[in-house]
């Protein structure tokens, strides 16, 4: 159950302005330590700007050489390779190489392939389908393929020659056939030359499915007399560029890329961080975006840039950010168009790189004020601990104890110094002093309230709370029996209510007499406090029960305790006048919980609880419904319950036969229906031995059944009379 909002709050006084006082050993040391460091501070902050300043005018030169590197290795890698493409072209064009001698055209694809280690393929589509080409499968295995397309079936024979290789030369390893359905010019290489004739294109930056390498294919069409005969393409994969960077050398932890400006990775230093496995096992990898990758130079680099408002898609010239990693370690951050290709490169470098030199002598000047300080202050902090930090701090330590109330622990701190060692005494008398007038008050509420800084003043607040009220069973009569005898038994009792109260998390708010009074809900929350309220009544009445075969054997009276328990809205705070206040409860609900403990007389209970409290706890207690009873000051009725057991733990948690047998005969008994109700008040009496609420009920039902046979009983004699 969460806590009700606070209505009515003790306002507490305002503090005075805190005035700063430091003793003299400690002014001493500051000002020589305030000297020291500003000096240092004049000489080397001013230094350090300049130097961090100049970093990054380097950084920015070093990565605008960096830069300019990769794009001339990016420019050389595409010129190769439309070169080479080109020179395809013009073999087939002269007719140095016949398409339809395969033997010619298998060994110009076959020499082009291993002249140019970063070419994946060497090939060439017709228009009707038919396609030749020449693989490179990995560093030393060849495939050299021609493909037929067979327009009827909508698939091609395709012939496959696998080559491998030892180191020193290339042999052939086997031939296949099989059928295929790559159909040459739905592809985007030849589409694209297509569209563009005598234009050397480019593809997107894809991932070859036999590689899994990402890549791009170059193109560019045959013709011969105005007709097409086909297109031919040269594909390469793009490690060349992730080899290149990762062999740049910038710093002990730099790094560099290349991304599209859809922000999909082409090259990294870890090529294995270009591209990222498909949904499905046998789905070819796609390109990983810089915002997915979890590499954490890549990760710190995408933070940076959308940090600072870098957008890929619009970047039109060099720019360079600061960003700090988790570690809190800064990194220069520079992106910068790749020439004449829709790509941006990256650089990530480590500010730690050139702060080296700087840092190591900050340190060294570091190194140096820290010697003079500790030179300095030794000396005076070491006498000023002996005489006054220690004792002072122990003293701090006794007045805490004094505020949590533990005042048994306050000690004498013994000093060389005349007034600190009368302060230490003084606070030693004043605990003692407090002991005497604790067993007066609710030292465990006190220190509750304190800790909470709830000030002495008069004014409290709205919550909903969890009442009980306890009393003994005719102590009067054994008051007057006993005399000042009976002070030794009322201890006995009122120590062990007293630690089953508190043990249960309740706050014992008066004793009056033999009755106690307890809360629950205040000053501390409890969300738990009807059923806490309950745990606390059923462990009172054991130990109650255990106190009476203590007293029997010591031949002392025999007492019985009773219990009402409600909860309800109530006003908790400081209740009272200007000279004296209790912490207490007023309101309704406290009046029913006083109500119900007095009830227990004419049922014959031990608890009984009201219907608020049974509402909120009826999951956590075995109840029964004991009656329907008028409350005071309202004219309605309420359901009230007699407290059997906690619903937990182990066994038979279960309502009793004999207590639904009772509620039975209870609805009977208000619906007027009193010889049925008879029965089951019986009833319950055989089942449970001894019931004092069913032995109640049966009287009344003998009365309302015996009361019409008494009317007619004086009508007769009334008649016989006249």
């Amino acid at each position: 159950m969460s806590q009700p909002a606070t209505e009515t709050t003790t306002q507490e006084p305002r503090p005075a302005p805190r005035r700063l006082k430091i003793s003299f050993r400690t002014s001493l040391i500051a000002v020589s330590l305030l000297t020291v460091l500003v000096a240092s501070a004049a000489a080397h902050v001013p230094w350090l700007w300049i130097s961090r300043e100049n970093i990054v005018a380097l950084v920015g030169q070093l990565n605008g050489t960096i830069i300019e590197d990769v794009n001339k290795e990016i420019d050389d890698l595409f010129r190769s390779t439309e070169a080479a493409q080109a020179t395809v072209l013009e073999m087939l064009e002269t007719g140095i190489v016949d398409l339809n001698d395969r033997s010619r055209r298998d060994q110009m694809m076959f020499a082009f392939l291993k002249a140019n280690r970063h070419f994946s393929w060497v090939s060439f589509g017709r228009p009707n389908g038919d396609f030749y080409g020449a693989q490179r499968r990995d560093e030393d295995t060849y495939r050299l393929v021609e493909s037929i397309w067979d327009k009827d079936k909508g698939e091609a024979r395709r012939f496959e020659d696998y080559y491998g290789g030892d180191g020193e030369g290339v042999f052939f390893t086997q031939r296949k056939e099989k059928p295929s359905d790559y159909f040459a010019p739905k592809r985007q290489w030849y589409q694209r030359a297509v569209d563009r004739p005598g234009k050397h294109i480019w593809t997107d930056v894809y991932v070859f499915s036999s590689s899994r390498k990402p890549g791009v294919n170059s193109a560019i069409t045959f013709d011969r007399d105005g007709m097409l005969i086909g297109v031919v393409s040269i594909a390469i994969e793009l490690d060349r560029i992730s080899n290149y960077l990762r062999g740049l050398k910038f710093g002990t932890d730099g790094a560099a890329f290349i991304v599209s400006r859809k922000g999909e990775l082409i090259a990294f230093t870890d090529p294995a961080e270009v591209t990222v496995a498909g949904p499905s096992t046998d789905e070819n990898p796609k390109l990983k975006r810089l915002d997915a990758s979890w590499h954490p130079k890549l990760r710190l680099a995408h933070a940076a840039l959308q940090a600072n408002g870098v957008e890929l898609t619009s970047l039109g010239e060099m720019r360079q950010v600061i960003h700090a990693d988790d570690r809190n370690d800064r990194y220069f951050i520079t992106v910068a168009p790749v020439r004449g290709r829709d790509w941006a490169v990256g650089t990530i470098v480590p500010e730690r790189d050139f702060l080296v030199r700087i840092e190591s002598n900050m340190h060294r000047l570091a190194l140096t004020v820290l010697g003079a300080i500790v030179v300095v202050a030794l000396l005076a902090a070491l006498v000023a601990r002996l005489l006054f930090i220690r004792p002072l701090a122990q003293m701090i330590e006794q007045t805490t104890l004094i505020e949590r109330f533990d005042l048994k622990s306050v000690r004498q701190v013994p000093s060389r110094i005349r007034e600190l060692d009368g302060l230490s005494g003084a606070l030693v008398r004043m605990a003692h002093g407090l002991g005497s007038f604790r067993r007066y008050l609710p030292a465990d509420l006190v220190g509750q309230l304190m800790a909470q800084g709830v000030t002495a003043e008069v004014g409290g607040e709205r919550r909903t709370m969890s009442i009980l009220f306890m009393d003994l069973e005719n102590f009067t009569t054994h008051t007057e029996r006993l005399g000042h005898r009976i002070l030794p038994l009322l201890g006995d009792y009122l120590s062990d209510m007293s630690g089953a109260l508190i043990e249960h998390r309740g706050t014992i708010d008066k004793f009056i007499g033999d009755a106690v009074m307890a809360f629950w809900g205040a000053p501390n929350f409890n969300e738990e406090h009807p059923a806490d309220a309950c745990r606390a009544a059923l462990a009172c009445l054991k130990r109650m029960e255990e106190r009476r075969k203590i007293w029997a054997t010591q031949g002392k009276a025999d007492l019985h305790v009773r219990i009402g328990i409600n909860t309800g809205r109530v006003v908790v705070g400081n209740i009272g006048s200007d000279q004296r206040i209790d912490y207490t409860v007023i309101g309704d609900p406290v009046n029913l919980a006083s109500r119900l403990e007095g009830l227990n007389k004419t049922y014959g209970t031990r608890i009984m609880i009201g219907p608020s409290t049974y509402e909120l706890a009826k999951y956590d207690i075995i109840v029964r419904r004991l009656d329907y009873v008028n409350v005071k000051g309202k004219g309605e009725t309420v359901a009230v319950y007699e407290l059997l057991d906690m619903a937990e733990g182990e066994g038979d948690r279960s309502k009793p036969d004999w207590a639904a047998v009772y509620e039975q005969g209870l609805e009977l008994y208000h619906a007027d229906q009193w010889l049925m109700a008879r029965e089951r008040f019986h009833q319950a009496i055989q089942l449970r031995g001894e019931d004092p609420p069913s032995a109640r009920f049966l009287k009344l039902c003998e009365e309302r059944l015996a009361a019409p046979r008494r009317r007619k009983s004086d009508e007769i004699k009334q008649a016989a009379a006249a």
